[in-house]
């Protein structure tokens, strides 16, 4: 779907009333260092509705691009959930930890200096390009998770996810360090991804960052940063899929 900016202008509305006019999605770049929740709790607070969802959540240490829908545009998410991705991942060899990223402990070091660029591509076009599946990562990277009895129970193997990624490329490749930019359809696991290639590798391997670049058709030259995350500001920057009927109504 295409989709089309409805901007409406906002002149000495209250923050309920507009609240009742909020109607679309909106891309927004989520900082590294904040959870999704805490950053939809802000939100909700500053358009003054709790009817906002999200199309994607990022780990506390990831950045880049969430698409956001709100009132009746919530029933758009599902679909935006399935659009095309794409991500910059960057990894380091030679150490796995137990929650495939930078945030849990090592739970294993392995010789790298064996591993080249050309083994790095074979392994990701062999095997991590097109429909796979993937055992989604043991728990989320919440540090304090890692003192609590919750952190013990999230330590269960997850059933096997499929996913679809059309492409991965070696973006850098200076061992121990490599970045990828990963492009899928729908979510992928990144880290577990990661995690997996260092054992295909004969080594390990885990995340040290992750940014979403884009989703569907929605990048940072779209996203609203922290300082636009109000009423009025939204309200000038919420897009409509094409069929939309709002659409076809005056602006207001």
């Amino acid at each position: 779907k295409q989709w089309y900016q409805r901007r409406v202008r906002v002149v000495h509305l209250t923050m309920t009333a507009v609240a009742k006019n909020l109607y679309g999605v909106f891309p927004i770049y989520k900082p590294a260092g904040c959870s999704t929740s805490s950053i939809l709790k802000t939100i909700k607070s500053n358009l003054g509705t709790d009817r906002i969802a999200h199309s994607g959540a990022l780990n506390n240490y990831s950045e880049g691009i969430m698409v956001l829908g709100v009132g009746k545009a919530v029933k758009y998410i599902p679909a935006i959930r399935e659009h095309t991705r794409m991500y910059l991942v960057r990894g380091v060899l030679g150490v796995a930890t137990n929650t495939y990223d930078a945030c849990g402990d090592y739970s294993r070091v392995s010789p790298y200096k064996h591993v080249s660029e050309n083994d790095l591509r074979e392994a990701l076009n062999e095997c991590y390009v097109g429909k796979i599946e993937q055992i989604p990562p043991v728990l989320p990277s919440f540090r304090f998770l890692q003192k609590s009895k919750l952190f013990e129970t999230r330590l269960v193997p997850r059933e096997p996810c499929k996913v679809t990624i059309n492409s991965i490329e070696i973006v850098e490749f200076e061992p121990p360090s490599f970045q990828l930019h990963i492009h899928s359809v729908g979510r992928v696991y990144s880290t577990s991804l990661v995690n997996d290639l260092g054992e295909v590798l004969d080594s390990a391997a885990h995340v040290t960052h992750l940014c979403r670049v884009s989703q569907g058709d929605f990048g940072f030259r779209e996203a609203l940063h922290y300082y636009d995350w109000n009423e009025e500001t939204v309200q000038n920057n919420l897009y409509l899929p094409s069929n939309d009927p709002e659409l076809n109504k005056p602006t207001q």
